[in-house]
């Protein structure tokens, strides 16, 4: 499939976009004393909001209604499923990448280290709202629908998955990000077989980004409860292979399962394009 036209344009347009603003804010951060860790927080947060920054700004030069498409992106009116497969699919992938390294590779639980189930609502919670969560009305509610307005859902979710990898590389630069040290191929593996799974979550629910975002911030938090080693062992080699891994059989499963034209129920599918919001 070439990929021309006015969805390629979005593409290259929101990427160095999203791109300039991030990794600007991040830049500034890597330059801030220690000792000013509310500046250096604030920065990293806002260079997290750079996809949906950009987003609102796109929508609004293009003369489309931000509101409307702010309503879109951010309906609840979604399956109750859709939310419980966004809460329940990160715990299944850690667990199953956890059995895996405890049973085949001989990895030591170390259930006792780890933070108690009653706090994982707080990680939850925080990275919806001040961590990955907030990357999503701009991947997935944006960028997401213009490339599906011309290609299909599994090659709009693998350019997705592409911008959304390099979008993170200064962030292994970092010394205090949980980026930093990651085999990079490991982890750009592993979020493109997450852009795919996120892409059929978005458009099985009709466009809303809300069960996206949890679905995000869970994968995030649930590295905190990995049962080999917490998110150390989460982030090593072996175990971020083996999260990427149960990622990409997800991932493979729903493309065979539901067709990589919509990578959505078909009797459910709404159309998510760029202009759903108008």
């Amino acid at each position: 499939m070439t990929l021309d036209g006015r969805p390629v344009r979005t593409l290259l347009v929101y990427t160095l976009a999203a791109y300039a603003f991030s990794w600007a804010c991040w830049g500034l951060r890597a330059v801030v004393p220690n000792s000013d860790a509310v500046t250096g927080s604030v920065l990293f947060v806002l260079g997290g909001l750079g996809p949906f920054f950009v987003g609102i700004l796109m929508t609004f030069a293009a003369g489309r209604s931000v509101q409307s498409w702010l309503a879109n992106i951010f309906s609840t009116r979604v399956a109750r499923r859709y939310y419980v497969v966004a809460f329940v699919l990160p715990v299944v992938v850690a667990l199953a990448a956890g059995s895996v390294h405890a049973l085949a590779f001989g990895g030591e639980l170390s259930l006792d280290a780890l933070p108690a189930v009653v706090e994982y609502p707080l990680f939850l919670g925080f990275i919806v709202l001040f961590g990955g969560g907030l990357e999503e009305p701009g991947w997935r509610g944006y960028l997401l629908p213009h490339l599906q307005d011309k290609y299909t859902a599994l090659v709009a979710a693998l350019l997705v998955g592409i911008v959304w990898a390099g979008w993170h590389l200064p962030l292994f630069f970092l010394s205090d990000t949980v980026q930093n040290g990651m085999p990079l191929w490991l982890y750009v593996a592993q979020l493109i077989a997450l852009s795919v799974v996120l892409t059929w979550l978005t458009n099985a629910a009709g466009g809303s980004v809300v069960p996206a975002i949890v679905l995000h911030a869970g994968g995030n938090a649930i590295l905190n409860y990995y049962p080999i080693g917490g998110v150390a062992g989460a982030i090593s080699p072996l175990g971020l292979g083996l999260l990427a891994t149960v990622l990409t059989m997800v991932a493979l499963a729903l493309v065979v399962y539901y067709g990589p034209r919509h990578l959505a129920p078909s009797g459910e599918y709404t159309a998510v394009s760029s202009h759903s919001g108008d």
